[in-house]
């Protein structure tokens, strides 16, 4: 049997684990009877119209009408799940099997969520006969888009390709996974060469290892198929191989390259120190190379660095003790190597994808997201501690974590066989029975500084009854921007939140249809209060207040936007101890890092009308008891109101979006921006002694009157700027007449006349 074969990485630039996968693809397809032909999206079929080996060109036409030579089409993979374009080639693929009776299979597929091709995929989906599927959030996604599918599975074909294959017969034995062998000494830091050394170490991608087309993996092997590949621990200390490798792909979430790169720096530098031995920093595809040359810029001078040789990036990962990575194929790789893996989740996405891969060996949890080592709040006092825990328990789980990993290999290579023989059955046309949800049992090891630090930066299995944050969602029935508002506290980095949402629209079911289109990612953190009858903001405010209970409050309404990372930096300044702030405003920064910086909210500047602080504000829920609710008697002032009396008592740090690159001073005194700041400074201390004498009365009453008199004042001008411009025109208007009448007396003076007697003689 001979199936076309088009894979996400044909065609496309270096990608690790490319190096081996598709020889190892074809393999599997090999040894259970179907030839394949890989090929690329949109590129020429082989061999459509007439059997391989038919001379002359196909006749104009002829390959839209004859069937393909190919009994199947196979699609696998994608690394780049809102690639509209390689979507679209595999849809018009599928579609010419479709029409021409050839079953079409789909693995290995990572859908994104945010950005879904929907109608695509949904016709992609529901031309396959069997489709496998990466994790479970793109199983949930396929299975909304094709309800009714019956052929929707998770997939195990990555986890296949990377695992090592067994050694020939008679090859060396490997220690047990955490053991030492006898030569090795309990003081040394590396462990001794091996002692078979005409054995080559075993690698993913050692052409050695690799098996004949038509031998099954669990063919032609003394090995047990639990033993794990040789480490790099287990070369000899003259070799050059890294004990710490870092995959790196660019970060694509809220938390830019900029602010991650010092951050991974840190962690590299931690392990290195704890796990003796030359650290190789990779990217995970040739345009993250740039971002892994920051990275390794900022790794101190004493780390030992390893210059990777082309094409030995698959080998090292598979052969180091520690992987640090952002990237899901690497957490692969780095699994069926044997090494202790540290995920870093730069976004949801990446996190969720790596979580998949960990999940099928029994290793669910372990993914730490970016934004946790930034700010890790109770976890760890700040990121370099937070950083320097990890890596000692890392290396102090090291031998639990390769055990747990060497116990898990025959569950997922006997699952990965089950697939890929359901995957040759549906080629044939038959119906394969599903594989097992989940073929490894939970395994509890790892570093536990990691469940700390992901506490509230993931979505919980079951939310706390107090969260740290609630957010109260104030809405009048406009489903559009309510929509992007329920979007913009899904995106939020930081996820110990409750969300209330207090409805004062005229349709209650629109709201209850947009948190019911998201039930899952709220997962069980929002509620919602209808009424009716409309509320003034105060009394809107209160009744989400009393809604719940939590640490923090952070009042929206549904048209205001905010930042991803907005919850998570305001959380970290208010949790600091060194922080004697009862609120914060976090900002987003213009695009113009040039300009002065924004001055923190004081009474001040409110009393003055100063509302340019007006970004998200995060507070303390205990205020409430010193300053009492909103004032439900306001309208739209009362949020303004409240914030008055909390600059009256307490004070409101500022916190602004990631830091931008730095630019030249535009000009002014160097001193002159911090000179204002001082100046303000005072100026506010001598407000608050004399509010708390005297009341805030006397201050209200003088900032309205001199916004009054402003207004007048600008009024005025702009009528005399207006009366200005009239005169001008009229100044203008004279000047255009007494320019003609110049003209008209010039035409009729005495020179005048003798030029016409002149011209009247030349004429006879």
């Amino acid at each position: 049997m001979r199936i076309d074969v088009l894979s996400s990485t044909s065609g496309r630039g270096p990608h690790l684990g490319q190096e081996s996968g598709p020889d190892r693809l074809l393999q599997q397809l090999a040894a259970r009877g179907v030839e394949a032909v890989l090929a690329r999206p949109g590129a020429p079929r082989p061999s459509t119209g007439a059997e391989a080996g038919a001379e002359g060109p196909a006749a104009p036409g002829a390959a839209e009408e004859a069937p393909p030579a190919a009994e199947g089409l196979l699609l696998v993979g994608t690394e780049h799940p809102a690639d509209r374009e390689l979507l679209a080639g595999w849809l018009e693929a599928a579609r010419a099997a479709v029409r021409h009776g050839r079953p079409v299979v789909v693995s290995g597929l990572a859908l994104d969520v945010r950005d879904a091709p929907a109608e695509v995929l949904r016709e992609l989906l529901a031309a396959a006969s069997l489709v496998g599927l990466r994790d479970e959030h793109s199983s949930a996604l396929a299975s909304r888009l094709c309800a009714e599918h019956p052929g929707l599975h998770l997939g195990w074909d990555d986890t296949l390709f990377l695992l090592p294959e067994p050694a020939a017969p008679g090859a060396a034995s490997v220690p047990a996974p955490g053991q030492r062998s006898d030569q090795e000494s309990d003081h040394a830091p590396e462990r001794l060469p091996d002692p078979a050394p005409e054995r080559a170490p075993e690698h993913v991608s050692d052409p050695a290892s690799e098996r004949a087309p038509e031998q099954r993996p669990d063919q032609g092997s003394d090995r047990a198929p639990e033993q794990m590949p040789e480490q790099a621990s287990d070369r000899a200390p003259g070799e050059a191989s890294p004990s710490v490798v870092a995959v790196l792909e660019r970060p694509a979430g809220p938390i830019g390259p900029e602010e991650a790169a010092p951050v991974l720096a840190a962690l590299l530098d931690a392990l290195v120190h704890r796990a003796p031995g030359a650290v190789a920093v990779l990217p995970c595809r040739a345009e993250d190379a740039d971002f892994a040359a920051a990275v390794a810029a900022h790794l101190p001078q004493d780390v030992r660095r390893h210059s990777p040789a082309p094409g030995s990036a698959d080998a090292l990962v598979g052969a180091a003790e520690h992987v640090v990575t952002t990237c899901p194929r690497a957490v692969a790789l780095g699994l069926a190597g044997g090494a202790d893996v540290l995920p870093i989740g730069s976004d949801a996405y990446a996190a969720e994808r790596m979580d998949a891969v960990l999940h099928r060996w029994g290793l669910a949890g372990h993914v730490v997201p970016l934004a946790a080592l930034l700010t890790p709040g109770d976890a760890a006092w700040d990121t370099h501690a937070a950083v320097q825990q990890w890596a000692s328990e890392a290396v102090e789980h090291r031998a639990a974590v390769r055990s747990a990993l060497a116990d898990a290999v025959p569950a997922l290579r006997a699952a990965g066989e089950r697939w890929w023989d359901g995957v040759a059955e549906a080629l044939r046309g038959g119906r394969p029975q599903p594989p097992p949800a989940r073929v490894v049992a939970p395994r509890g090891v790892g570093a536990p500084v990691v469940r700390s630090l992901r506490r509230r930066y993931v979505v919980p299995a079951v939310p706390p009854a107090r969260p740290t944050v609630a957010v109260l969602l104030r809405t009048r029935g406009r489903s559009s921007e309510l929509a992007r508002a329920l979007d913009g506290v899904l995106e939020q980095t930081f996820t110990d939140w409750r969300l209330v949402v207090v409805d004062d629209g005229e349709d209650p079911a629109e709201v209850d249809e947009l948190l019911a289109v998201r039930r899952a990612e709220l997962a069980g953190r929002a509620a919602v209060l209808h009424h009716r009858r409309g509320l003034a903001p105060g009394a809107a405010a209160n009744r989400g207040l009393r809604a719940g209970d939590s640490e923090l409050v952070v009042l929206r309404d549904d048209h205001d936007g905010w930042s991803p990372t907005a919850l998570q930096r305001a959380v970290a300044r208010l949790e600091d101890p060194l922080a004697t702030d009862d609120g914060v405003v976090v900002l987003r920064r213009g695009p113009d890092a040039g300009s002065p910086a924004p001055a923190a909210p004081s009474l001040t500047g409110a009393l003055g009308g100063d509302r340019a602080a007006s970004g998200a504000f995060v507070y303390r829920r205990a205020v409430h008891g010193v300053l009492g609710d909103y004032d439900e008697t306001l309208s739209a002032a009362a949020d303004w109101e409240f914030r008055l009396r909390f600059l009256e008592t307490f004070t409101v740090g500022l916190v602004e979006g990631p830091p931008r690159p730095v630019r030249a001073r535009r000009g002014g005194a160097p001193g002159a921006e911090l000179r204002r700041r001082d100046e303000l400074l005072v100026r506010e201390r001598h407000l608050r002694q004399w509010t708390a004498e005297n009341g805030i009365g006397l201050p209200l009453y003088l900032s309205q009157e001199v916004r009054t008199q402003a207004q007048g004042l600008h009024a005025r001008l702009d009528g005399s700027e207006a009366l200005a411009r009239e005169l001008l025109e009229l100044v203008r208007a004279q000047s255009d007449r007494i320019e003609q009448l110049e003209r008209t007396v010039a035409e009729r003076g005495f020179a005048a006349f003798w030029r016409r007697v002149w011209r009247a003689v030349r004429g006879r």
